[in-house]
Protein backbone atom coordinates (compact mmCIF):
# COMPACT_ATOMS: atom_id res chain seq x y z
CA UNK A 1 0.00 0.00 0.00
CA UNK A 2 1.45 3.66 -0.66
CA UNK A 3 1.97 5.53 1.98
CA UNK A 4 0.80 8.61 0.35
CA UNK A 5 -2.90 10.29 1.30
CA UNK A 6 -5.31 11.11 -1.15
CA UNK A 7 -5.25 14.27 -3.07
CA UNK A 8 -8.22 16.57 -2.69
CA UNK A 9 -9.17 16.64 -6.10
CA UNK A 10 -12.28 13.90 -7.23
CA UNK A 11 -11.58 9.95 -8.98
CA UNK A 12 -10.83 10.10 -12.00
CA UNK A 13 -12.26 7.43 -14.67
CA UNK A 14 -9.96 4.71 -13.95
CA UNK A 15 -10.06 5.41 -10.04
CA UNK A 16 -13.90 4.97 -10.60
CA UNK A 17 -14.08 1.68 -12.65
CA UNK A 18 -11.96 0.10 -10.24
CA UNK A 19 -14.55 1.07 -7.67
CA UNK A 20 -17.45 -0.43 -9.41
CA UNK A 21 -15.44 -3.44 -9.92
CA UNK A 22 -14.28 -3.66 -6.12
CA UNK A 23 -18.06 -2.58 -5.05
CA UNK A 24 -19.77 -5.36 -7.45
CA UNK A 25 -17.18 -8.18 -6.03
CA UNK A 26 -16.07 -7.06 -2.57
CA UNK A 27 -12.53 -8.87 -3.62
CA UNK A 28 -10.49 -5.89 -4.63
CA UNK A 29 -7.76 -8.24 -5.88
CA UNK A 30 -10.11 -9.62 -8.02
CA UNK A 31 -11.31 -6.12 -9.31
CA UNK A 32 -7.99 -4.91 -10.51
CA UNK A 33 -7.48 -8.01 -12.21
CA UNK A 34 -10.57 -8.20 -14.12
CA UNK A 35 -10.20 -3.99 -14.68
CA UNK A 36 -6.59 -4.70 -16.60
CA UNK A 37 -8.60 -7.28 -18.61
CA UNK A 38 -11.31 -5.10 -19.84
CA UNK A 39 -9.13 -1.66 -20.21
CA UNK A 40 -6.29 -4.29 -22.59
CA UNK A 41 -9.82 -4.93 -24.38
CA UNK A 42 -11.87 -1.38 -24.26
CA UNK A 43 -8.92 1.46 -25.01
CA UNK A 44 -9.38 4.79 -24.20
CA UNK A 45 -12.25 6.71 -23.78
CA UNK A 46 -14.64 8.28 -20.88
CA UNK A 47 -16.33 6.65 -18.01
CA UNK A 48 -19.37 5.64 -19.83
CA UNK A 49 -17.36 3.97 -23.28
CA UNK A 50 -15.09 1.85 -21.23
CA UNK A 51 -18.05 0.71 -18.85
CA UNK A 52 -19.96 -1.68 -20.77
CA UNK A 53 -16.54 -4.12 -21.46
CA UNK A 54 -15.77 -4.25 -17.74
CA UNK A 55 -19.66 -5.12 -16.84
CA UNK A 56 -19.47 -8.03 -18.96
CA UNK A 57 -16.40 -9.52 -16.81
CA UNK A 58 -17.65 -8.38 -13.47
CA UNK A 59 -21.30 -9.18 -13.72
CA UNK A 60 -20.48 -13.22 -14.99
CA UNK A 61 -18.18 -13.00 -11.93
CA UNK A 62 -20.86 -11.82 -9.45
CA UNK A 63 -23.38 -14.14 -10.68
CA UNK A 64 -20.73 -17.23 -10.21
CA UNK A 65 -20.02 -15.72 -6.73
CA UNK A 66 -23.57 -15.06 -5.56
CA UNK A 67 -24.13 -16.32 -2.13
CA UNK A 68 -27.29 -16.14 -0.02
CA UNK A 69 -28.25 -12.90 1.71
CA UNK A 70 -28.51 -14.35 4.93
CA UNK A 71 -25.41 -16.33 4.99
CA UNK A 72 -23.21 -12.87 3.96
CA UNK A 73 -24.88 -10.60 6.94
CA UNK A 74 -24.48 -13.54 9.12
CA UNK A 75 -20.62 -13.58 8.35
CA UNK A 76 -20.85 -10.34 8.85
CA UNK A 77 -22.71 -10.35 12.03
CA UNK A 78 -19.78 -12.78 13.30
CA UNK A 79 -17.12 -11.13 12.42
CA UNK A 80 -17.93 -7.45 13.63
CA UNK A 81 -20.02 -7.71 16.44
CA UNK A 82 -19.36 -11.10 18.38
CA UNK A 83 -16.89 -10.58 21.37
CA UNK A 84 -15.27 -7.78 23.07
CA UNK A 85 -15.63 -4.38 21.73
CA UNK A 86 -11.69 -2.80 22.44
CA UNK A 87 -12.31 1.06 22.06
CA UNK A 88 -9.11 2.73 20.36
CA UNK A 89 -8.37 6.45 21.30
CA UNK A 90 -7.92 8.76 17.56
CA UNK A 91 -4.27 9.30 16.80
CA UNK A 92 -0.96 6.98 15.88
CA UNK A 93 -1.06 3.86 16.28
CA UNK A 94 1.73 0.88 16.20
CA UNK A 95 -0.64 -1.72 14.58
CA UNK A 96 1.34 -3.54 11.40
CA UNK A 97 3.71 -0.40 10.58
CA UNK A 98 3.96 3.30 12.11
CA UNK A 99 3.19 5.04 9.12
CA UNK A 100 -0.55 3.76 9.23
CA UNK A 101 -2.14 6.29 11.66
CA UNK A 102 -5.65 5.10 13.16
CA UNK A 103 -8.17 7.89 10.89
CA UNK A 104 -6.59 5.63 7.86
CA UNK A 105 -7.48 2.07 9.42
CA UNK A 106 -10.48 3.42 10.30
CA UNK A 107 -11.35 4.74 6.64
CA UNK A 108 -10.18 1.61 5.28
CA UNK A 109 -12.38 -0.58 8.18
CA UNK A 110 -15.38 1.42 6.88
CA UNK A 111 -14.61 0.74 3.20
CA UNK A 112 -14.47 -2.76 3.72
CA UNK A 113 -17.51 -3.24 5.87
CA UNK A 114 -20.08 -1.10 3.98
CA UNK A 115 -18.79 -3.04 0.88
CA UNK A 116 -18.66 -6.29 2.77
CA UNK A 117 -23.21 -5.28 3.82
CA UNK A 118 -23.45 -4.02 0.02
CA UNK A 119 -22.07 -8.37 -1.27
CA UNK A 120 -25.80 -9.38 0.29
CA UNK A 121 -27.36 -7.49 -2.30
CA UNK A 122 -28.79 -9.91 -5.44
CA UNK A 123 -26.04 -8.88 -8.62
CA UNK A 124 -28.56 -6.50 -10.40
CA UNK A 125 -29.43 -4.36 -7.43
CA UNK A 126 -25.60 -4.15 -6.26
CA UNK A 127 -24.76 -3.00 -9.44
CA UNK A 128 -28.12 -0.33 -9.52
CA UNK A 129 -26.57 0.70 -6.21
CA UNK A 130 -22.97 0.64 -7.28
CA UNK A 131 -23.63 3.24 -10.45
CA UNK A 132 -26.16 5.42 -8.68
CA UNK A 133 -25.14 5.62 -5.13
CA UNK A 134 -21.58 4.95 -5.09
CA UNK A 135 -20.00 5.84 -8.45
CA UNK A 136 -22.96 8.86 -8.49
CA UNK A 137 -24.02 8.14 -11.95
CA UNK A 138 -27.12 10.35 -13.53
CA UNK A 139 -30.26 7.85 -13.10
CA UNK A 140 -30.98 7.79 -17.49
CA UNK A 141 -27.71 6.27 -17.37
CA UNK A 142 -27.50 3.34 -15.43
CA UNK A 143 -31.40 3.06 -16.47
CA UNK A 144 -29.92 2.96 -20.09
CA UNK A 145 -26.40 0.71 -19.23
CA UNK A 146 -29.14 -1.36 -16.97
CA UNK A 147 -31.65 -2.01 -20.14
CA UNK A 148 -34.69 -1.50 -17.80
CA UNK A 149 -37.23 0.59 -18.20
CA UNK A 150 -37.91 3.23 -15.69
CA UNK A 151 -41.07 2.47 -14.05
CA UNK A 152 -39.00 -1.45 -13.86
CA UNK A 153 -35.82 0.59 -12.55
CA UNK A 154 -38.02 2.49 -9.43
CA UNK A 155 -39.12 -0.86 -8.35
CA UNK A 156 -35.61 -2.47 -8.18
CA UNK A 157 -34.35 1.12 -6.72
CA UNK A 158 -37.08 0.88 -3.82
CA UNK A 159 -36.09 -2.91 -2.96
CA UNK A 160 -31.97 -2.18 -2.76
CA UNK A 161 -32.63 0.53 -0.62
CA UNK A 162 -35.15 -1.02 1.36
CA UNK A 163 -33.40 -3.99 1.63
CA UNK A 164 -29.60 -2.37 2.44
CA UNK A 165 -31.28 -0.06 4.93
CA UNK A 166 -33.12 -2.58 7.12
CA UNK A 167 -29.68 -4.50 7.68
CA UNK A 168 -27.41 -1.42 8.13
CA UNK A 169 -30.14 1.08 9.85
CA UNK A 170 -30.08 -0.85 13.28
CA UNK A 171 -26.38 -1.89 13.27
CA UNK A 172 -24.09 1.18 11.91
CA UNK A 173 -23.22 3.90 14.69
CA UNK A 174 -22.74 6.20 11.31
CA UNK A 175 -26.87 5.97 11.30
CA UNK A 176 -27.49 6.16 14.82
CA UNK A 177 -25.64 6.95 17.97
CA UNK A 178 -26.93 4.30 20.28
CA UNK A 179 -26.51 1.59 17.58
CA UNK A 180 -24.15 -1.21 18.64
CA UNK A 181 -21.44 -1.41 15.88
CA UNK A 182 -19.39 1.60 16.30
CA UNK A 183 -15.86 1.58 14.36
CA UNK A 184 -13.58 2.44 16.86
CA UNK A 185 -14.82 -0.01 19.13
CA UNK A 186 -15.01 -2.32 16.66
CA UNK A 187 -11.60 -2.45 14.56
CA UNK A 188 -9.34 -4.23 16.78
CA UNK A 189 -11.56 -7.08 16.62
CA UNK A 190 -12.36 -6.35 12.40
CA UNK A 191 -7.81 -6.04 12.07
CA UNK A 192 -7.61 -9.27 14.66
CA UNK A 193 -9.54 -11.25 12.00
CA UNK A 194 -7.37 -9.93 9.00
CA UNK A 195 -11.28 -8.39 7.90
CA UNK A 196 -10.02 -5.36 7.39
CA UNK A 197 -8.55 -4.41 3.34
CA UNK A 198 -5.90 -2.33 2.86
CA UNK A 199 -4.58 -3.25 -0.58
CA UNK A 200 -1.20 -2.49 -1.44
CA UNK A 201 -2.44 -0.91 -5.01
CA UNK A 202 -4.76 1.86 -3.36
CA UNK A 203 -3.89 5.02 -2.39
CA UNK A 204 -5.17 4.88 1.61
CA UNK A 205 -7.10 7.47 2.90
CA UNK A 206 -7.06 9.08 6.50
CA UNK A 207 -10.14 11.21 6.27
CA UNK A 208 -12.53 9.06 8.34
CA UNK A 209 -16.28 10.25 8.86
CA UNK A 210 -16.50 9.82 12.40
CA UNK A 211 -20.40 11.66 12.12
CA UNK A 212 -23.87 10.41 11.59
CA UNK A 213 -25.63 10.28 9.07
CA UNK A 214 -29.18 11.00 8.33
CA UNK A 215 -29.78 8.63 5.74
CA UNK A 216 -27.85 6.08 3.29
CA UNK A 217 -27.27 8.22 0.70
CA UNK A 218 -25.33 10.64 2.79
CA UNK A 219 -23.71 7.73 4.54
CA UNK A 220 -21.71 6.38 1.43
CA UNK A 221 -21.47 10.30 0.09
CA UNK A 222 -19.13 10.37 2.94
CA UNK A 223 -17.00 7.54 2.46
CA UNK A 224 -13.81 8.69 0.98
CA UNK A 225 -13.82 6.75 -2.54
CA UNK A 226 -11.35 3.68 -3.55
CA UNK A 227 -8.36 5.24 -5.05
CA UNK A 228 -5.51 3.62 -6.98
CA UNK A 229 -1.89 3.81 -5.85
CA UNK A 230 -0.26 6.48 -8.61
CA UNK A 231 2.35 3.51 -10.23
CA UNK A 232 -0.67 0.92 -11.10
CA UNK A 233 -3.22 3.85 -12.07
CA UNK A 234 -0.08 5.12 -14.73
CA UNK A 235 0.06 1.69 -15.51
CA UNK A 236 -3.44 1.32 -16.43
CA UNK A 237 -3.69 4.71 -17.93
CA UNK A 238 -0.01 4.25 -20.28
Amino acid sequence: MSTSLIAAEPPGDIDRLYAYAAWMLGDRALALAALRVAIASSGSGPLLARLPALRTSILAQAARRKQSPVRVRARLDDTLRLGTSLSMKMGPTALRSGVRRLPVLLTGFMQTCLIAAVQALPPAQREAFVLLVVLDLPEADVIALQGEKIKGFSSVKSRMMRSLGDYIGPRCGHLHVKNPCQCPNRLQGALDQNFVQLPEHETPSEVYESGVFSDLRQLFAALPPLRLAAAVRGSLEG
